[in-house]
């Protein structure tokens, strides 16, 4: 899930032009972030949320909850206590039947309760995504410097995707994308006869803190998107033998899509001194206790799809393998990190296929 982004709102700025001075000075005192979410895939209901804090002017953050009641509000006032940091799945047909309303555009709050303050958010609906077309590979090959200083060649493999914006209820809809990747792995050949090689599946997740986003006032006009990137990674051995991203397609309504794209701009420091600080990120939380507090963080609600794209080797060049020159060692420890020696080294590695696996 998209989560953390907020961390580096509250970085505490200093110019580097002489006799120009910018001071934030709320942001050198912990604030709250509050943050949560409602999804709906095609079987369940998903609910997050809770309450941290941040640190200092640093821009660290301390990702554990600190003790908040969590609660969603449904169709205006029905209360779903949820537990503090902890994803709440409910199938749809049973939601429903507990709660009433439909599919048709639920909307959703969300409260937080901590030391007598009461934190609310706006009120969110979910709107009915458009399924994704297709997903697609492009490599791309760039002359990079290395520490030496020398010229070379560097290859990434970029994931693309092709959707339409517009939903079949004949609504324009802004998306976003949260992309992992899982990748095939097979361990060296042993000289003992009978050792038997192990082939594991390892979930590479080093896209998740990417914003991926396109808000329909980008697109006048236009009803889909095509080639569109939403991750890049190095073509390197993890393509050898196969690798499958996922990717969760969201929809975002128009206070969503504002949300992200600051975020964004404040993560990428790509902005004009005309655009919005960090620290100034809109939140649509508000303390009813104390309505001046000021307080980071987010809450959405989004309908999600899903949709996969598996990556052979002929697709991007036919990558080496990582173990095909691999020697064995003579002197073998159990406490070896190499993966050509046991594949369960790899973060966050297993042995059973994934079901969707072809």
């Amino acid at each position: 899930m998209i989560r953390y982004f907020w961390i580096w709102f509250v970085i505490l700025f200093s110019s580097c032009i002489d006799e120009i001075q910018v001071n934030l000075p709320e942001a050198s005192e912990q604030q709250k972030v509050v943050e949560g979410y409602v999804e709906r895939d095609q079987n369940n209901y998903i609910f997050w949320g809770q309450v941290s804090l941040t640190q200092d002017a640093t821009g660290t953050f301390h990702p554990e909850p600190i003790g908040a009641n969590m609660t969603v509000l449904y169709d205006g006032d029905i209360q779903i206590p949820i537990t503090e940091g902890v994803v709440m799945k409910i199938p749809i047909q049973e939601f429903h039947d507990r709660f009433g309303g439909s599919t048709d555009a639920p909307t959703f709050r969300m409260m937080a309760e901590l030391n007598g303050d009461r934190y609310i958010s706006a009120e969110q609906t979910i709107i009915d995504v458009p399924k994704a077309d297709s997903l697609s590979v492009q490599v791309e090959v760039r002359p990079e410097l290395t520490a030496s200083e020398n010229i070379v060649n560097n290859e990434y493999v970029k994931l693309l995707v092709h959707s339409p914006i517009l939903n079949d209820n004949d609504q324009l809809v802004s998306l976003s994308w949260q992309v992992s990747s899982t990748f095939e792995f097979v361990e060296g050949t042993r000289s003992s006869p009978t050792y038997q090689v192990k082939t594991c599946y390892s979930t590479y997740n080093v896209y998740q803190n990417d914003i991926n986003i396109v808000g329909i006032q980008d697109y006048p006009g236009k009803n889909r998107i095509s080639n569109f990137e939403i991750a890049e990674t190095p073509n390197d051995f993890r393509f050898s033998i196969g690798l499958y991203f996922t990717v969760i397609q969201k929809s975002l309504n128009q206070d969503a899509i504002e949300f992200w794209k600051e975020v964004k701009a404040s993560n990428e420091r790509t902005g004009n001194i005309y655009d919005v600080f960090p620290g100034r990120i809109r939140t649509n939380f508000t303390n009813e206790s104390n309505p001046s507090e000021i307080v980071n963080g987010f809450f959405q609600a989004s309908d999600v799809d899903t949709i996969r794209l598996k990556v052979n080797p002929q697709m991007v060049g036919y990558p080496r393998q990582r173990c095909e020159l691999w020697m064995e060692p003579i002197i073998i420890s159990p406490d070896d990190p190499d993966p050509c020696l046991n594949c369960l080294k790899l973060a966050n590695s297993t042995l059973t296929r994934p079901r969707y696996w072809k």
